[in-house]
C-alpha cells in the first residue's frame, strides 16, 4: 500500500489566463513593478475559482468565510515589460481543512518569467480559523476535477489532499510541479 502512494503523481488543479501588461503596471524603465505580480496572482486565483464554479461572492462571502494570505513568495527570473502578452498559470496544489495553497507561473512564449505561491487560511469574520477545505474539495470533486477523499480536521482524520491536473495544461506544468516538489530553482 505504501508503494501505491509512492507511485502516485502530484495532483494539481490548473487554470491559465492571458494578460497584457499596461503602462500603469511598469516602472520608469518599462519593467513590471515587483508588487504587481501579487496583484496578478490574486486575479489568477479568482479566475481559477470562478472557472471552477467557486465565486468568492457566492460561496465565501455568503458563508462568511475569508481567505487571507498568510504566506507569499515570488521568484523573478526575467523582466516583464510594457505591452507584453503574458500567460499566468495558477494551480491549486494543496487543499487542507483550514487552508489552501496556490502556485503560479508567469510565462511569455513558453519562457518562465516568474514563479510564486500564496498560502491562505480559512477564517470567519472574527478572525477565527474555520474548516472549509472539505467543502472546496467536495465542490471540485463534484465537478470531476479531483479524485480521492476530502481532507478531515485535526481530530485524527485524513490529511490534506492535492488536486488532479486538467488534461489541457498538464504537460506544460509537469516540469514546474516536479521542480517545485524537488526544490529546484528553475
Amino acid at each position: 500500500m505504501a508503494e501505491e502512494k509512492k507511485e502516485q503523481q502530484p495532483q494539481v488543479v490548473v487554470g491559465s489566463m492571458p494578460y497584457r501588461v499596461s503602462m500603469a503596471e511598469v516602472d520608469a524603465y518599462g519593467v513590471m513593478y515587483y508588487s504587481r505580480f501579487f496583484e496578478l496572482f490574486e486575479r489568477g486565483r479568482t479566475e481559477l475559482f470562478r472557472a471552477l464554479g467557486i465565486e468568492y461572492r457566492q460561496i465565501l462571502q455568503q458563508k462568511q468565510i475569508l481567505m487571507p494570505v498568510v504566506e507569499a513568495a515570488c521568484r523573478y527570473m526575467a523582466p516583464v515589460v510594457y505591452d507584453d502578452l503574458i500567460t499566468l498559470e495558477t494551480a491549486i496544489t494543496n487543499i487542507g481543512t483550514r487552508g489552501i495553497r496556490f502556485d503560479y507561473r508567469v510565462l511569455r512564449d513558453d519562457v518562465v518569467l516568474a514563479v510564486g505561491f500564496t498560502q491562505h487560511i480559512f477564517i470567519d469574520p472574527q478572525g477565527r480559523p474555520v474548516s472549509f477545505g472539505k467543502e472546496v474539495f467536495n465542490i471540485l470533486k463534484e465537478k470531476g476535477v479531483i479524485t480521492g477523499e476530502p481532507p478531515k480536521d485535526e481530530e485524527g482524520q485524513q490529511q490534506p489532499q492535492q488536486a488532479q491536473p486538467q488534461e489541457d495544461v498538464t504537460q506544460k506544468l509537469k516540469n514546474f510541479i516536479i521542480e517545485r516538489t524537488e526544490g529546484k530553482d528553475n
